[in-house]
């Protein structure tokens, strides 16, 4: 009788252990779709096609409590000329998507600094939010855009006059880590 209880004992604990793991689990996938600080390195290496720059970059965002906004950083430095543009696309990592809303150079944005090495801040709302319509994200629609965001399918990247297809990219992380490490 003492080794049945012994087994019963133990079998109750393994399925007490089992619950706990699985519970920990979910609260961290549930956590991680209401993330709200991400943060990315840019480099040319990242780019699609990749591009051979100095350039480089750090990008960071932080998403409002209630999803209206979203604050950002864009740190910059090296670059081949001034930037013409900066902002954030809807594309996988090493996918070329559509312009979702910009931080300087376009779309009601103030013009990108004049220097090859700079600092780019702002916010984006709802009205910023310029698509990409074909890829199932509408103007306006700041809430796709930052489910985008949280699932790991968006980047940050500088344009210049030299590589005007984009010459430093950094993928937003959905990942619950909050950095994107280069490939």
């Amino acid at each position: 009788m003492q080794g049945f209880a012994r087994f019963v004992t133990v079998s109750v604990f393994a399925a007490f252990a089992v619950v706990a793991i699985a519970i920990a689990g979910t609260t961290t996938g549930v956590a991680d779709s209401h993330r709200t600080h991400f943060k990315t390195t840019l480099t040319g290496y990242q780019e699609t096609p990749t591009v051979n720059t100095t350039g480089h970059g750090t990008f960071e965002l932080t998403i409002a409590d209630s999803d209206t906004a979203i604050n950002f950083r864009l740190t910059y430095a090296d670059l081949s000329g001034p930037p013409a543009a900066a902002h954030i696309h809807f594309g996988a990592r090493k996918i070329a998507g559509g312009v979702s809303a910009f931080f300087c150079g376009g779309g009601g944005k103030p013009p990108c600094p004049a220097t090859t090495s700079g600092v780019v801040t702002g916010t984006i709302v709802a009205s910023d939010v310029i698509g990409p319509a074909g890829q199932g994200i509408a103007p306006g629609d700041l809430t796709s855009l930052i489910r985008a965001i949280r699932s790991g399918v968006t980047y940050a990247n500088m344009h210049s006059a030299k590589f005007a297809g984009g010459e430093i990219r950094g993928q937003i992380d959905g990942k619950s880590s909050g950095t994107n490490e280069q490939d």
